[in-house]
């Protein structure tokens, strides 16, 4: 992001949209959530993402002890890679932390920089606790680290998200918590989805984001009087109207369906649902997403071919749409596994554990 649009976000005290309330943070329910990371991306899909994970970051201070929690919940912002690419050495007096992480998607604005790490106890691996292998997130100040200079991509281009290194150092145990703990130290039921479901939210908002820029820009485009020769003019061919409305209503069902999915999730979550109702309701906010993407793919791809050659010419804010959904689409969370071990559950199946 370029200063001004950082300081922007901090005078309107967006980054700390899913900080707790008692740390001096919005603890925004996800409607508001989508709502705000959806306008945002719609702007510019780079800041939208690069947003999507400043934000949730900024809500792990609901996991940390509140010495630590503190000065994460003040700071400017934060980023972070929570996949266990590094290894934490559980020590007496916390974690001895180190690894190389990809994906710093928003950390060149960042005070605090976050991973996760394979638990380590006494240099070896500790049993799996509820089939789960013990997996430790970490947050530690961004001068702790060691941040690249390697993003070098076809979409998200702005999001500045490269590879960064945690050199070995030791971090208390308040500053770190289990990536598959549901109990938050501080804040509501939003926390309660854990870390990693938490984290989703934007990033759906994203994609919906993105996409509607999309068909926003194909509108304009169309307007302008997009044809070819010897056709009508493309807004007035019935082939384009009815896929245009398609993917407009495919796009409302989607976000209704993400506010469905996390609401009443969150909702559950507050009037005390037993842990088994509380993942399988999670399962359904993973489907959730991957379903999101997929139309908000399908969407964005339909106003990209429509659009000839002003969507091959830069400059194209179209184009920019068709880039940055591509490579935002591929991020783990949309992973279509989550179709799958929703589909176990149907079926009479067990699903995996993570």
């Amino acid at each position: 992001m370029t200063a001004p649009v950082v300081e922007a976000l901090c005078q309107a005290g967006l980054f700390r949209l899913l900080v707790p309330k008692a740390l001096g943070g919005f603890e925004a329910t996800p409607s508001t959530i989508l709502d705000v990371c959806e306008e945002l991306a719609f702007a510019d899909g780079s800041v939208g993402w690069s947003f999507a994970q400043n934000t949730t970051v900024m809500a792990y201070s609901a996991y940390l002890a509140p010495e630590y929690a503190r000065p994460l919940a003040d700071a400017r912002a934060a980023a972070g890679m929570f996949a266990p690419l590094g290894t934490a050495h559980k020590e007496p007096n916390g974690f001895r932390v180190s690894g190389s992480f990809p994906f710093g998607s928003g950390c060149g604005h960042a005070e605090f920089m976050g991973g996760a790490a394979l638990e380590m106890h006494d240099g070896e691996m500790p049993p799996f606790v509820d089939d789960l292998p013990l997996l430790r997130a970490f947050i530690v100040p961004t001068d702790r680290t060691q941040i690249k200079s390697n993003w070098d991509v076809m979409g998200l281009r702005g999001t500045g998200s490269v590879d960064f290194d945690v050199p070995e150092q030791l971090v208390a145990s308040g500053q770190t918590f289990s990536i598959f703990d549901t109990a938050a130290i501080t804040g509501g039921a939003l926390y309660g989805l854990g870390p990693v479901p938490l984290g989703t939210i934007s990033s759906v908002a994203w994609a919906l984001g993105v996409a509607t820029r999309a068909l926003h820009e194909i509108i304009e485009i169309t307007t302008g009087g997009r044809t070819r020769m010897g056709s009508d003019p493309l807004r007035e061919q019935q082939i384009f109207q009815r896929d245009l409305g398609l993917h407009s209503k495919a796009l409302e069902a989607a976000r209704l369906l993400a506010r469905d999915a996390y609401e009443s999730t969150v909702r559950a979550i507050a009037q005390g649902a037993s842990k088994e109702t509380r993942k399988q309701m999670v399962r359904e906010t993973r489907a959730a997403a991957s379903y999101v993407v997929h139309v908000a793919k399908a969407a964005t791809t339909f106003a990209y071919e429509a659009s000839g050659s002003h969507g091959i010419r830069n400059p194209s804010r179209l184009q920019r749409c068709f880039r940055d959904m591509y490579v935002g689409a591929s991020h783990l969370v949309f992973d279509e596994r989550n179709y799958v071990e929703l589909a176990k559950t149907r079926l009479g199946l067990a699903p995996l554990p993570f």
